[in-house]
């Protein structure tokens, strides 16, 4: 049983909500999971390997985030169209570290709001960074083409190389996680529900 306050409600589908009298007569609502179960096909050591990867690269990207944030004479995140998209990167790293520390260490069935909690959300969440931080790339780029005009490239360059590079390392967290084969186990369906559904449809007919 899973209480009702960790089920999600994004996930709530795959819950019943089950009441249990206790000891003292008090009734309690727990939630049984009845959704699907997902297999991930890596080993136990791999599934650890895997995540420490993960994590290094993510760090690595971390880093090189904020050291170009903080950079000085850097004019471009002066620019609305640079900073916003630079500071609002942030926000899906701060979910996306949330997933990677959320990724398993052992091997067994997971629940569907395991998988999406963390393997769908390092995906999704490492694809929204890419996007900020090219986005803040390009706008910085436009600066520096019809404002600028070259001005300070040499400078600027350190922080345009500095976020190219941390977005490299994001695509190689999306296209790892990307990569990993899960596999989804749908339960047979018993034997009464089947002829039940059976029944019906010959009734239809």
């Amino acid at each position: 049983m899973v209480n009702l306050s960790m089920a999600s409600k994004k996930y709530v589908k795959d819950y019943d909500i089950v009441e249990t009298e206790d000891s003292k007569g008090r009734i309690r609502k727990s939630a049984v999971y009845r959704g699907n179960y997902f297999h991930v096909d890596l080993e136990e050591n791999q599934l650890k390997q895997f995540k420490v990867q993960i994590v290094v690269l993510f760090f690595l990207s971390l880093a090189m985030h904020v050291v170009a944030g903080a950079l000085d004479n850097i004019e471009v995140l002066r620019i609305m169209y640079v900073a916003i998209p630079y500071a609002a990167t942030f926000i899906p790293m701060l979910f996306l570290a949330e997933a990677i520390f959320g990724l398993p260490n052992e091997k067994r069935p997971f629940r569907n709001e395991e998988i999406g909690r963390s393997f769908r959300q390092v995906i999704n969440m490492s694809r929204l960074t890419i996007i900020f931080e090219l986005i803040g790339l390009l706008g910085g780029l436009i600066y520096q083409i019809f404002v600028a005009k070259g001005q300070n490239l040499a400078t600027e360059a350190l922080y345009f190389g500095l976020i190219l590079v941390a977005a490299g390392l994001n695509w190689l967290v999306f296209s790892r996680t990307k990569a990993i084969s899960i596999r989804e186990e749908i339960p047979e369906q018993p034997p009464e529900e089947a002829s039940n559904e059976e029944a019906d449809s010959i009734n239809s007919e």
